[in-house]
């Protein structure tokens, strides 16, 4: 008896909704034909602001046109680019062989050491005061420098030659 009342209801309510939808329908299509006799009525009094209105946005249909056209073909260039990039990556990564960890740690340092710019003289005095064995206040005092300052040059001297 449960089920049954149960299926009852969610047939009433389906005819429910079928009926308030039909009933919407009528009302658009009623309501559309008033509107389409209206704007035929309304069309042949055409005013020039309308007429202005009507070219201005056919002008603007035009321009988006355009630029749609114009976005669309560098967007194909930018694709056609990346994807040229990708085959000439690829074919560089084919042609080159891979070198042995030794020879890349090699090859690590000395573009390090070819990278690293000469040491400045003030950090060449502090490295060499460090070298001999001098403590950083020791060091600071004799320079006449901070203590920070020291311990700033003596990290910053890793990234100079020797």
């Amino acid at each position: 008896m449960f089920i049954f009342l149960l299926i009852l209801g969610a047939a009433l309510m389906i005819y429910g909704f079928i009926r308030k939808a039909e009933e919407a329908r009528e009302q658009v299509l009623s309501t559309g034909k008033d509107d389409i006799l209206s704007f035929r009525d309304q069309s042949s009094q055409v005013s020039p602001l309308s007429m202005e209105a009507v070219e201005e946005v056919s002008d603007l249909r035009y321009r988006m046109e355009t630029l749609e056209k114009t976005l669309f073909e560098e967007i194909l260039k930018w694709q056609m680019e990346r994807e040229l990039l990708k085959s000439e990556i690829g074919k560089k990564e084919e042609d080159s062989k891979e070198p042995t960890s030794e020879t890349a740690v090699d090859e690590v340092e000395e573009k390090e050491q070819s990278e690293k710019k000469p040491m400045p003289d003030h950090v060449k005095q502090v490295w060499g005061l460090v070298n001999e064995g001098r403590s950083t206040a020791g060091i600071a005092k004799e320079l006449g420098i901070s203590k920070g300052e020291v311990l700033l040059l003596k990290n910053l001297s890793k990234h100079y030659k020797e």
